[in-house]
This record gives C-alpha cells, sequence and structure tokens, in this order.
C-alpha cells in the first residue's frame, strides 16, 4: 500500500510539473517584452493595479473615471501602443491597490503577486491541509494565469474557498473572509444563501466584513470615489458585458453568458445566465461539499475569466484527495485532468474558451457523486 502511495504521488507530480509548461512558455513571452521595451504591455492587467493605486494615492481618483484622461496618463507613460485599459474595480479593492502603489510598476505587482500566493497557502495550511496539496494548488495552472496577468483570483480563492473549509471550525473568522471576498463580489453570488443557513454565525461576521471595507474606503478616498464607481465604472463594465467591447476586455470572458451569446440575442444570453445563475443559488443551499460551491460559484458568475478559475483549481484539487480514499469513476482522470490544464492553454488556444462551462457542468456532476468506486 505504501508503494502504490509513493507512485500515486509521483504520477501527481508529474502531471503538475507538465501542466505548468503552457504557462511557463507564456511567462517567457513576458518577459521577452518587457526585455525588448513592451513594459506597458508585459505588464497586462498588472499596469491597472499599479496605475489605480497610484492615482488614489496621490489624491488624482478622478482621473480613474475619465476615459480620455486615463489612457492619456498610461500613454503618456508608455508609449501609444498600449490594450485598452478600464479600472474596473470598486473602491474597496482600491485600498488594496493603493496600499502596493507605494512601489514602482514592476516591484508593485510583483508583490502584490507574491502576497497573494501567501495568503491562499498560509489560509490553505490553516484549514488543515498538507505541504503537497498547498504546492499543487500553487502551481496551478489557473494560479500561475493569475499571477501572469497580475489578477486577484488567488486572494479571492483564499477569502472564500478558504472561507469555506473554514465555516464549520471557525466560523467568524469564515464569515471576516466572506466579507472581504466582497471585492469582486460577483464570485460569490452562491455564498449569502448557503450560509445563512448552514452557518448563520458566519453571516453576521461577513456583513461586519464587508461594511468595514466600504466604510474604510469612504473613509480614505471620500463620496467622490464611490460616486465614480456607481457612474461610471459599474455602468462600464456592464457595457463591456453587453456589448462585447471592447474586445480587449471581453473577448477573455469564459462565463455561461459569453458562450451563449453568440448563438442568441443579448436577452437570450443574460436569461440563459440568469437560469444558471438562480439554478446555481439553490444548488449552494442545498450541498455541503466545498468543491461543489466553488464550482457553483464560477458557473453563476456572469463575469469570469481563465484566471478566474484558481477556486476551480481548489475544487478539482479536493475532489482528487477524496478520490484517493473513495476511487475514481470511469473517465473522472481525464475530466480532472483538461479542467485542471484547460486555464494554462487557454491564453494559447482562445478558441476553445466556449468549452470552459462544459467542463464544469461535467465537474460539478463529479463532484456532486457520492460512494466509493470498486477497484
Amino acid at each position: 500500500m505504501a508503494e502504490k502511495s509513493q507512485f500515486s504521488c509521483r504520477l501527481v507530480g508529474l502531471i503538475v510539473a507538465f501542466s505548468t509548461l503552457p504557462s511557463l512558455a507564456e511567462g517567457y513571452a513576458i518577459a521577452w517584452g518587457q526585455m525588448h521595451g513592451m513594459t506597458g504591455k508585459a505588464l497586462r492587467d498588472g499596469l491597472d493595479f499599479w496605475a489605480g493605486g497610484f492615482l488614489l494615492r496621490s489624491g488624482q481618483a478622478p482621473m480613474l473615471f475619465d476615459h480620455m484622461a486615463y489612457q492619456s496618463f498610461l500613454q503618456g507613460l508608455y508609449g501609444v501602443k498600449l490594450p485598452y485599459h478600464l479600472w474596473s474595480y470598486p473602491p474597496t479593492y482600491g485600498l488594496l491597490a493603493s496600499a502596493f502603489a507605494v512601489l514602482p510598476p514592476w516591484p508593485d505587482v510583483l508583490s502584490w503577486d507574491v502576497f497573494s500566493l501567501v495568503v491562499l497557502g498560509a489560509v490553505l495550511r490553516l484549514a488543515g491541509k498538507g505541504w503537497g496539496f498547498v504546492a499543487c494548488v500553487l502551481l496551478a495552472p489557473a494560479t500561475l494565469e493569475n499571477a501572469l496577468e497580475h489578477q486577484n483570483a488567488a486572494l479571492m480563492t483564499a477569502l472564500l474557498g478558504g472561507g469555506l473549509l473554514l465555516m464549520a471550525r471557525r466560523p467568524r473568522l469564515a464569515g471576516l473572509m466572506v466579507g472581504l471576498g466582497t471585492i469582486k463580489p460577483q464570485l460569490g453570488l452562491v455564498l449569502p444563501l448557503y450560509m445563512l443557513r448552514r452557518a448563520p454565525l458566519a453571516v453576521m461576521y461577513a456583513v461586519l466584513a464587508a461594511v468595514g471595507l466600504a466604510v474604510a474606503s469612504l473613509a480614505v478616498f471620500g463620496a467622490g470615489v464611490w460616486a465614480g464607481f456607481l457612474h461610471f465604472t459599474s455602468p462600464a463594465m456592464s457595457a463591456v458585458l453587453l456589448t462585447g467591447q471592447p474586445p480587449d476586455f471581453a473577448g477573455g470572458l469564459i462565463s455561461v453568458f459569453a458562450v451563449a451569446r453568440p448563438f442568441c440575442s443579448v436577452h437570450g444570453a443574460l436569461l440563459v445566465q440568469v437560469v444558471v445563475t438562480l439554478a446555481c443559488v439553490v444548488a449552494g443551499v442545498v450541498t455541503r461539499s466545498v468543491p461543489v460551491l466553488l464550482i457553483l460559484g464560477a458557473l453563476a458568475s456572469p463575469y469570469l475569466h481563465d484566471y478566474d478559475l484558481v477556486g476551480v483549481a481548489l475544487a478539482v484539487a479536493l475532489i482528487v484527495e477524496q478520490r484517493g480514499r473513495t476511487g475514481f469513476a470511469p473517465g473522472e482522470p481525464v475530466l480532472l485532468f483538461l479542467v485542471w490544464f484547460g486555464p494554462g492553454l487557454l491564453p494559447w488556444m482562445a478558441q476553445y474558451a466556449h468549452l470552459a462551462p462544459v467542463l464544469l457542468v461535467l465537474l460539478l456532476a463529479s463532484a456532486w457523486r457520492r460512494g466509493e468506486i470498486a477497484a
């Protein structure tokens, strides 16, 4: 038995190592761009993280809500050949961005990446996961893609996924974590009703954390930043979703809405997404499974990118951990590998993005399966 377990660990290690190859190639391409003077492009979404934090910190917040002024600011730094950029976050997220903006752009975003990964690893360890499990999640293609984009899904997975893992044993801490996750609320749509039924105490702490975060941002940045978010940022992001423009923003969406939109009208795609979201919320109320909730959270969000799949990678790792004890159903290892490997391939093979919701539905069926499988 020990020999079989050792073989399984080596196999998992080989799969994890192999799965990093597309992201390593993407990292090389980014480094090449940086060395050849394309710093603005190489920073990718990290440019918005730094610029937003810098402008908030230096008292120039109105520039975030003026499209032409914001583009001119970025072009003045890195030239006119930049992709389209837009500050797309609530003021609560601005607290984080401004905290890191004391650094120049590259140290800023790299420090942010390291911070997010450390928090994710620490939360998983707090939840009782071993170092091997933590290493697998931190090296998942979705996690690497998140770091290459300098995005926030690793931190969101620490807050929401970690909150779910800790909900039963430490409801107060779990509630605080979920409340802090309101910096990106679209990834937590399935959690409120689930928490009301399973952990009412956590709900109170989640509300306290969310309100405290909003009040802190109001105190630091003033009411004008919230007004700009409500009157400019939020409508602009809704327009991206509904119109598909600009392609730099809308082209990377892999949500149910984004997949349905080419086959029906915008209203039809919205209806499909609403039905799926409501079904996910209801399903979240009746389950106790953390992997199921993480997958439902991804399917419920209309605004989902490949780098937002860090929570799904955590779900896959939890399913594999469980199946190591109960056995895999026929075809299940292949499905788990495709979901795990997919986020690293999507930047290279964007034409297959429409398969993401299909794989998530199949993964949901796998996560919901109970019982042991005969050897």
